[in-house]
């Protein structure tokens, strides 16, 4: 078997028939998983470990209902427009060149997907389906709400180890700080009078919503139960240094990184004694790749971008106080 990315382009529309194609090919390989972007065009990726027969019968199978059901075209300029902010942002130049639309493509992978070694790229498409099985059904959804995902959540961050690495620098390890350092991350982005809308939606909106996250901070489901066992997976592969924290990324790329963040992110990543204390964290590192990976399926479930900070300014808000949180 063969690593394998399907891109399938397409405009984003409602009730489309290849929907059910995907999930049920989902439904029946362990090996596959799929995300939605704007790289050369708005579509969805289907990516995994394939027999060159099996490609084959999905790429067909894909292209017909594609060309069955075209979807409308939009306008490339605009698009590109649109999303040249976002390519400078993730560091794709190029990306908005060449412009595809009901078109299905097909790239085999000879690298490892932008990961440093095959167990890192299978502990990717391991926490993938871990999310399909459990967010699947609600794919392409247009009525999903990020209160219900974040209550989701919620259990897995509450059984994560809680530790203070460092009181002086009140750098923690837990469920919930990476959530905290995200949403600083969105606050230090944006000009005050913004800030300060977004600081003031967020803590109306979360007097209402609390009190229902944390009733179900204890809550056992599937998903919390498989991302247990994710946990002690990724704990065991840290000390095979399989990975850190900065994982798949070199030095250079985390040193950009800290260049444009934070104040609290450049002292924790800038400063060499508390970055060893992170490198090594199986809790933080685990963070880092359950979200990295949480926010490409938000894209699916049709959240926007600011209700994924929401969930984090809301589970950041159970855990650390209000001064903290609007650091």
């Amino acid at each position: 078997m063969n690593f394998y990315e399907l891109k399938i382009y397409m405009n984003d529309v409602d009730n489309h028939p290849i929907y059910s194609s995907i999930k049920s090919l989902l439904v029946g390989e362990n090996l596959v998983s799929l995300k939605k972007s704007f790289e050369n065009g708005f579509h969805l990726t289907v990516f995994g470990w394939f027999t060159n027969h099996q490609i084959s019968q999905v790429s067909e199978e894909f292209t017909r209902v594609l060309i069955a059901y075209p979807t409308d075209k939009y306008d490339e300029a605009t698009f590109r427009n649109k999303y040249k902010k976002v390519a400078e942002i993730a560091l794709k130049e190029g990306v908005l060149e060449d412009i595809y639309q009901n078109k299905v493509l097909i790239a085999k992978r000879k690298d490892f997907y932008d990961f440093q070694n095959e167990e890192q790229l299978q502990l990717y498409v391991k926490i993938n389906r871990i999310f399909d099985r459990w967010f699947m059904d609600r794919y392409w959804n247009r009525n999903n709400n990020i209160l219900s995902i974040t209550r989701d959540m919620v259990p897995f961050s509450t059984f994560l180890p809680d530790t203070v690495l460092s009181r002086e620098h009140a750098l923690y390890s837990n469920g919930f700080v990476s959530h905290l350092s995200h949403y600083l991350g969105l606050l230090h982005s944006l000009s005050g009078k913004n800030k300060q809308a977004v600081v003031e939606r967020f803590e109306q909106a979360g007097e209402k919503d609390r009190e229902s996250v944390m009733e179900n901070l204890e809550r056992d489901h599937l998903l919390t139960r498989e991302l247990k066992v994710l946990f002690h997976e990724i704990e065991d592969a840290v000390k095979r240094d399989v990975l850190n924290f900065h994982s798949p990324h070199d030095d250079a790329h985390i040193e950009m990184k800290v260049g444009i963040s934070s104040k609290r992110h450049q002292l924790a990543m800038g400063t060499p004694e508390l970055n060893r204390l992170i490198l090594k964290d199986p809790v933080l590192i685990t963070n880092r790749w359950v979200l990295n990976v949480l926010y490409e399926k938000l894209v699916l479930l049709n959240i926007k971008p600011l209700e994924k900070f929401y969930m984090n300014y809301l589970l950041c808000s159970i855990r650390f106080k209000k001064e903290e949180v609007y650091a």
